[in-house]
């Protein structure tokens, strides 16, 4: 338990609350704060019906305090009057009640202010706040000593008064907003120090509750309903409470309640009070009586009376004057921070309004992103589709040349069987001619016969046997320059690879391993064409991996474009060079297309551009080669027959068919 000891009480005398003063902030023509408008209370109206609640609390349960009200109805007060009510009766506890508002509609919460430093600038306007109603006030600038509540340095002067009650103030503060909290479900504002006048001349523990903010429309509607304010004033009870038994003395073992006075003592006091009342009321009329016969008081009291007329009249006018343009000025405060309210709802609207724009159209890029890399992965899926084709073409042409090969050595082999069986024939007839001379030798017919048989035969045999031979000749030189091209193939296909080991080892601009084996493609493509030829009896150059064209640098290839095919001409089968797919029309000065004359055609949606035109593989390769080198690295062969695209395998077919 925390020690408390009232100030002026006798130490050694037990300590009990024996006085409160309840103060309801507000009143008469000072509303207060006037809240969102939508209720006719005002802030005096709530702080009114909660103080009295309290005080209605604590009389039931402690009905050996006295309990005293700064007002009971809607009257003005000023602030100084209701510091000096509470330290005449000598009040143990000051508990001043109000309602809070903000410019921000959204402020909410309860919060509990003793007298102290203002720890930042929301204190100090709360302050200014509520200090502001000195002005309804006559005489303020006498009354309250040339204090000015809209200056910070006045305000920081009277804190000091107080200092000596600060401790039973926080104490107190912190038990009625825990009850604000856990018993109510109110947000917490906390226990906060700013200068406050209704505090400042007060001789005893002394607090300001704020009981909600009314420019916050749910705490308005709370703190107007029946429950809301039987709420909140049964927890500043609770929080009474608990100071209560904090602060008092605990009664001794055997402690007795001294005892109260009667009815009839009480009567005889109160008696005796009238009478001496009455007395001074005598001795205040006989003075007066005597004071009337002076003719020249009387004249001058009728004068100075007239004087103060005139002069409350002034004054009324005044504050009538004062009493509107306040009330206007509260008007035009209203309808600014309605106008207020509603710019900012409208900036929040737009600001959602675009986020959600913002939101939408970062949907459709990233919608659109996924459609292009679709695009594209379908698009490499075709051009690897179509470079398996070109590949199955190539072992395809190997496969028919190795089984053409077979075909002619067996056709090698007929004919030698061909040529033995002639040769034995022809010795056989050979015999039959020696046979048949010495059989019939006598007979001239027989021999002139046979003569001519033997003419026909030799003639014959001897057209069989060089056809054999222009067979064998014909043969043997094939058989020989393909046995001498395997010979070669292999040998070229071990040079290819240490070339590309010894450049890769020593050159770091030489070729990659990928552009190894396109260029081995392109070699093999070669010798298949030559051994074609060769078959044909054709003069086929012999082509090398050191002969197959190689990718130009990029400087050369930029200063020397690739001119675009003519239109006019494109009939019949034309191969092409396709370097770029893109989902939007590009321009010819677009930075991808890297100064290259290109030609566009549209398929499945998409814009394709392609490079050169013609119709050799050979050159098309060369080409695809060089804009690759380029920066092209999906460049690939496309075929059109007749303006209509088909597989380069279908062209191949067309090719072959056409020779």
């Amino acid at each position: 338990m925390i020690p408390f000891f009232g100030i002026g009480q006798n130490a050694e005398a037990l300590y009990r609350i024996k006085t409160i003063v309840i103060d309801a902030g507000h009143g008469g023509k000072d509303p207060g704060n006037l809240g969102t408008g939508r209720y006719k209370t005002q802030e005096k109206d709530i702080a009114l019906e909660v103080a009295l609640r309290v005080g209605e609390y604590i009389g039931k349960q402690f009905p050996e305090i006295n309990i005293v009200y700064t007002r009971k109805t809607d009257v003005f007060i000023g602030l100084n009057e209701r510091a000096d009510k509470a330290n005449k009766i000598k009040a143990d506890l000051f508990l001043s009640i109000h309602c809070n508002a903000f410019s921000n509609p959204e402020s909410n919460g309860v919060e509990t202010w003793v007298l102290g430093l203002h720890r930042n600038k929301e204190n100090l306007q709360v302050a200014m706040k509520e200090n502001s109603a000195i002005f309804l006030e006559d005489d303020y600038k006498t009354k309250y000593e040339g204090f000015d509540p809209n200056s910070a340095e006045s305000i920081i002067a009277l804190t000091i008064m107080q200092s000596a009650y600060l401790q039973q103030s926080l104490a107190i503060s912190s038990y009625i907003q825990g009850q604000f909290k856990n018993r109510v479900g109110r947000r917490d504002r906390g226990v906060k120090q700013a200068g406050f006048l209704v505090l400042r001349k007060t001789t005893m523990p002394s607090i300001l509750i704020e009981l909600g903010f009314l420019t916050h429309a749910p705490e308005e509607d709370f703190l107007n309903t029946e429950n809301g304010k039987a709420y909140m004033s049964s927890a500043i009870f609770r929080g009474f409470k608990e100071y209560k038994e904090t602060v008092e003395d605990p009664l001794p073992e055997g402690y007795e309640e001294p005892a109260k006075e009667t009815s009839v003592e009480i009567a005889n006091k109160e008696q005796q009070t009238a009478k001496q009342a009455e007395k001074v009321k005598l001795d205040s009329i006989k003075e007066a009586e005597n004071q009337a016969k002076n003719k020249a008081v009387v004249d001058s009291l009728e004068q100075r009376k007239e004087q103060l007329l005139a002069k409350k009249k002034t004054r009324e006018q005044e504050i009538a004057k004062k009493v509107e343009e306040e009330r206007r000025a509260a008007i035009q405060t209203r309808i600014d921070s309605l106008e207020r309210v509603k710019v900012e709802k409208i900036a929040a609207f737009e600001k959602q309004k675009a986020e959600g724009v913002a939101r939408k159209a970062k949907e459709e890029e990233e919608q659109l992103a996924l459609e292009e890399k679709a695009k594209k992965e379908l698009e490499s899926k075709e051009e690897a589709k179509e470079w398996l084709e070109e590949i199955k073409e190539v072992k395809e042409q190997e496969l028919a040349d190795a089984k053409r090969k077979a075909e002619v050595e067996q056709e090698k082999q007929n004919l030698e069987q061909i040529k033995a069986d002639k040769q034995k024939e022809l010795e056989e007839v050979q015999a039959n001619k020696t046979a048949v001379d010495d059989s019939v030798a006598n007979a001239a017919n027989l021999i002139e016969g046979q003569a001519r048989i033997d003419a026909l035969a030799k003639q014959k045999e001897v057209r069989k046997l060089a056809l054999l031979d222009s067979i064998v000749a014909s043969v043997r030189p094939k058989k020989e320059a393909l046995s001498a091209q395997a010979d070669k193939n292999k040998l070229e296909k071990a040079r290819q690879d240490s070339i590309w080991k010894a450049n890769k080892a020593g050159d770091p601009k030489a070729p990659s391993l990928g552009e190894t084996e396109l260029l081995f493609l392109q070699l093999r493509k070669r010798q298949l064409e030559q051994r074609i030829a060769s078959l044909k009896g054709q003069d086929v150059e012999t082509r090398t991996l050191e002969s197959l064209p190689r990718p130009k640098p990029s400087s050369q290839i930029v200063s020397d474009p690739v001119v675009l095919y003519d239109e006019k001409k494109e009939f019949g089968l034309i191969l092409k060079v396709q370097v770029i797919t893109s989902a939007k029309r590009l321009g010819k000065s677009d930075p991808s297309i890297k100064g290259q004359d290109v030609w566009e055609y549209q398929q499945s949606g998409l814009y394709k551009y392609t490079v050169g035109a013609t119709d050799d593989f050979d050159e098309i390769a060369k080409l695809q080669s060089e804009l690759r080198g380029l920066g092209f690295k999906g460049a690939f062969v496309v075929a059109f027959n007749n303006g209509k695209r088909i597989k380069v395998s279908e062209a191949r077919e067309l090719l072959k068919s056409s020779e």
